[in-house]
């Protein structure tokens, strides 16, 4: 087989490592920074760096191990198609794991502990952890685990249990329900056009206006105000696709299961914002120009 050129290689490789999700991944590292309180940049940086690295290796690892089943139903992704060698892939997988490892370590011991957690989560939902609920499960805890890592950091202060509790939680419950959405969607559990996506876009809207009134340390008002005005924002588009008329066709799932990724970043940049602080609505702009980026990088790096 006749090499292909630098360029299809480097689009088959953002296809594998999903880098149009980049911007989610690192969204989930500065919401939980802005809820800690975590203003030092070398520790954001880390943290941010050992989060893509762990997301990333986990997507790899995926492609991997779904190799011989996508030969037979997606045989023009990277790995079927032959653009990718398997031992390649499987040897990035492994050195990003390493990476995000290293790098949450040197931010601090505690941190390290916690991602190790995340990135196992994250193998063991590759390998063998797939089902309709352990599956969606798992992809919680890993995202949730993405953003409670700041704030384990470090010891945690006196009031920062309840804060552990609450918003990774939160958002954990959002990420599985998509997740449970996203198996309609991939039509791997039985797609019946009955109230189950009604019922599961309800509980994300739900989810979205309970953000604000977490019961999280805030200082002023107005973080919870911004964080009530951007939950309504994000809650009318998935209201909106609830409410349309007619069935819930294979093709309605998957518009409606768009909307719900799209809004990971504003379930992230809706925590960010609950602090009210200079910092916290710094890091929430960041997560929100994650966006665009994005969709940016969805046009070079298509998901395979």
């Amino acid at each position: 087989m006749a090499a292909q050129p630098a360029g299809f290689r480097l689009c088959d490789w953002g296809r594998v490592l999903r880098l149009s999700l980049a911007p989610t991944a690192a969204a989930d590292v500065l919401a939980g920074a802005s809820l800690a309180g975590l203003t030092d940049l070398r520790a954001i940086c880390g943290l941010v760096l050992a989060s893509l690295a762990v997301y990333h290796g986990g997507m790899a690892l995926n492609d991997w191990a779904d190799r011989g089943g996508d030969a037979l139903a997606r045989p023009e992704r990277p790995l079927p198609s032959g653009a990718l060698q398997p031992a390649a892939v499987l040897a990035a997988a492994l050195a990003l794991f390493v990476l995000g490892l290293a790098a949450a370590t040197w931010v601090s011991p505690r941190a390290g502990l916690w991602m190790a957690a995340v990135a196992l989560a994250a193998i063991v939902y590759d390998l063998v952890g797939r089902g309709p609920w352990r599956g969606p499960a798992l992809l919680a805890f890993c995202r949730a685990g993405n953003l409670a890592t700041p704030l384990l950091a470090f010891p945690l202060a006196g009031s920062r249990p309840a804060l552990f509790l609450a918003a990774p939680l939160a958002y954990g419950l959002f990420v599985f329900v998509v997740s449970r959405l996203g198996r309609l969607e991939d039509a791997e559990d039985d797609l019946v056009c009955d109230r189950r996506p009604r019922r599961l876009v309800a509980t994300l809207i739900l989810i979205f206006l309970c953000l604000p009134a977490l019961p999280v340390p805030s200082l002023p008002l107005h973080g919870r105000l911004a964080a009530l005005a951007l939950a309504l924002f994000a809650s009318f588009g998935l209201l909106r696709a609830r409410s349309a008329p007619g069935p819930w066709t294979l093709s309605r799932v998957r518009s409606t299961m768009g909307l719900a990724l799209a809004r990971l970043s504003l379930v992230t940049a809706c925590l960010a914002l609950l602090p009210g602080t200079r910092a916290s609505f710094a890091l929430a702009f960041l997560i929100l120009l994650g966006f665009p980026l994005s969709r940016a990088l969805r046009g070079v790096f298509p998901p395979s």
